[in-house]
């Protein structure tokens, strides 16, 4: 029999009533024995692989709430009850509770078993407390409200979460103004209230990456409202540049996930993303008609675009002009796919989504298609791309600089792609929209008409800024900026790079690569100072051949619930370090004057030709030997 004082403890913690049956009371480690997802299950033994409990009950008439408290779910763990299917758990990793209807008659009378059953494949989870509460759904979160009203950031997004962290599960009103999920409410208007089980409380109101992060604990008890009033402030400044995301999902149009197209205008505001591309699976939305249906549409531009979902590769392609065919996603030859995208009437930029993941057994820049050290790709001479994601939220690298190394080496090999970041969000609050942004270098005084074709320019002239908590600016000679070509240089060459972020995130290290090799870093000083995290300025001397610069800034990752950075969906390592990351695109450096960039590739040809070797023959070795031959008085 479990103490009292134990049980004591699991009613004070998970707001359990006299008539609550608790139906386990610790918090268990389900997985499979000998095998573990992540290092921090290596040691830890295993509860079981799935979960049944047995438990006397009376039959019910009428509805009752079971809840389960879990961390760490990433597959789908089916609850049934006397066999019947419940649902499942909610897919997040953060700590959170699951509250399930029980229909009437569902509970028999004696002897009842509970049973979750684990995924097919691997997925370490914790779960319980779990208890069962012989009351409705609604009524059992309806016992208290929180009225809160934002100011100064609006829309916005609350987090309500328990002291320990926990994602509270709640309601939310009124109807049509809010997105609602467990722990997480976005509001039109910054007004919302809030309907939860009588307990203890942190609230944060935020508003993506250039706001900051409102906190306040409360106490709320049955019967009563507390009323909350939070502001917020602008602490990033992005004067001249646009927030986008370009990898947008609904579960309307793409058929999974969980965000409807009304509650995606909500999130898309929230988060304060001014320009949204609307990349449903192999489907043109067109957001114009909820976002004015939500009222939400001073807050951004949409734009219509489409991910070209096939079995060898994911591209997003925008703008679109209505009522356009759709590019045939069974098409698997990029020399026939891409010119494709590309003819679809109004495309101005086609972006290769999360190129490392694999998906019908396909990895773009996968081993047997791309070789990382001399950037030569199978499909090189079709792979005319506007951009790359070097950071998609939703689907993170274990290691957060493979996509970037990647990128450099398709740059030294001559291709002009440029890099970007995006969410690829499917939900309300699972992968948050706009976690993964990119910054676009256009007029920003009117975030619902933004200037388009000034935008397009900019994707294709690489002023983009890829930011993941993060914002990274780099200047050469006080002059040239991101994706101009730095000409008419002196013997030396001054560097000035610039981090930004919020208070709420730290940046501690800085470096600069020239032609993908690290030249420069710098250790900072993490702080929680708002706006501008550091400013570094290094006296580089001019290079002998072209070279392109590009700054990388990272600090801590996010772990609070009201912006955690996920794991990688498809994890090459049992470990991950959560970072939060700000990069540039390319300054261009023309060391010899002429006018015109030269890439690191086209060097070693150069350097082969000249010795009298066969320039076809370009290897690791000597494009390293080409690139490094000009670093190596660049190096301190």
């Amino acid at each position: 029999m479990k103490s009292l004082s134990f049980l004591l403890l699991v009613a004070a913690a998970f707001a359990v009533h006299a008539d609550d049956l608790i139906l386990e009371a610790r918090t268990l480690h389900l997985g499979r024995p000998g095998s573990y997802e992540w290092e921090e299950f290596k040691d830890r033994p295993v509860d079981g692989e799935k979960l049944e409990r047995r438990f006397l009950a009376a039959g019910n008439t009428t509805e009752q709430a079971l809840r389960l408290w879990h961390s760490n779910v990433k597959l789908n763990w089916t609850v049934k009850l006397n066999g019947k299917r419940l649902g499942i758990l909610t897919t997040a990793e953060t700590s959170m509770e699951t509250v399930l209807a029980i229909p009437p008659g569902m509970l028999v009378e004696g002897e009842n078993i509970l049973t979750l059953y684990a995924p097919p494949s691997l997925d370490d989870i914790e779960i319980g407390p779990v208890i069962l509460t012989p009351e409705p759904v609604k009524h059992f979160l309806s016992a208290a409200r929180i009225d809160v009203e934002v100011t100064d950031a609006i829309p916005c997004r609350l987090t309500l979460t328990r002291p320990d962290g926990t994602l509270q599960p709640l309601l939310a009103s009124p109807e049509g103004a809010v997105a609602a999920r467990t722990g997480v409410v976005y509001t039109r208007d910054g007004r919302a209230v809030i309907s939860v089980p009588a307990g203890d409380y942190v609230l944060h109101a935020g508003r993506g990456f250039e706001w900051s992060v409102a906190t306040q604990k409360l106490s709320v008890n049955a019967g009563e409202t507390s009323k909350v009033a939070l502001t917020l402030k602008r602490e990033v400044d992005t004067q001249g540049w646009i927030a986008a995301d370009s990898h947008i999902h609904t579960l309307t149009h793409s058929g999974h996930g969980d965000a409807t197209i009304e509650e995606r205008m909500l999130t898309i505001a929230g988060e304060g993303i001014e320009l949204a591309m609307a990349t449903d699976h192999n489907h043109p939305t067109d957001y114009a008609p909820a976002a004015a249906l939500t009222g939400t549409a001073a807050a951004f531009t949409p734009v219509i675009g489409n991910e070209v979902t096939t079995k060898h590769g994911h591209f997003n392609a925008f703008p679109i002009q209505p009522g356009s065919p759709l590019v045939d996603a069974a098409e698997q030859d990029w020399a026939k796919l891409i010119p494709a995208i590309r003819r679809t009437p109004g495309v101005q930029v086609i972006t290769l989504n999360h190129p490392r993941d694999l998906h019908s057994g396909f990895v773009p820049l996968g081993g047997l298609h791309f070789n990382p050290t001399t950037g030569k790709h199978r499909d090189a001479d079709a792979m005319k791309i506007d951009a790359m994601e070097v950071i998609t939220s939703a689907a993170m690298q274990s290691d957060i600089h493979l996509l970037f190394r990647d990128w450099f080496a398709l740059l030294n090999r001559g291709h002009r792609i440029a890099a970007i970041a995006s969410s690829d969000s499917h939900d309300v609050n699972r992968f948050i929209l706009g976690q993964g942004r990119t910054y676009v270098a256009a007029k920003d005084d009117r975030p619902s008409g933004l200037d388009l074709d000034e935008i397009w320019r900019s994707y294709h002239e690489g002023r983009l800024l890829v930011s993941l908590g993060l914002l990274t600016t780099l200047k050469v000679d006080e002059r040239f900026g991101i994706g101009d070509l730095a000409t008419g240089l002196g013997s030396t060459v001054r560097v000035e790079i610039r981090v930004h972020g919020p208070s709420w995130v730290q940046a501690d290290h800085l470096a600069l690569y020239a032609n993908g090799l690290l030249i420069r870093e710098e250790k900072l000083s993490a702080n929680h100072q708002p706006g501008e995290k550091a400013k570094v300025v290094w006296d580089v001397p001019k290079p002998t051949h072209d070279m392109h610069l590009i700054a990388i800034a990272t600090g801590p990752g996010i772990t609070e619930a009201f912006w955690e950075i996920p794991r990688p969906y498809q994890p090459s390592s049992k470990t991950f370090t959560s970072r939060v990351i700000g990069a540039t695109n390319p300054v261009w450096i023309d060391a010899d004057g002429d006018g015109k960039f030269e890439p690191a590739f086209a060097i070693a040809q150069r350097v082969l030709r000249e010795a009298g070797g066969d320039p076809s023959q370009v290897n690791r070795e000597n494009l390293d030997q080409a690139v490094q031959t000009q670093l190596d008085s660049l190096t301190p």
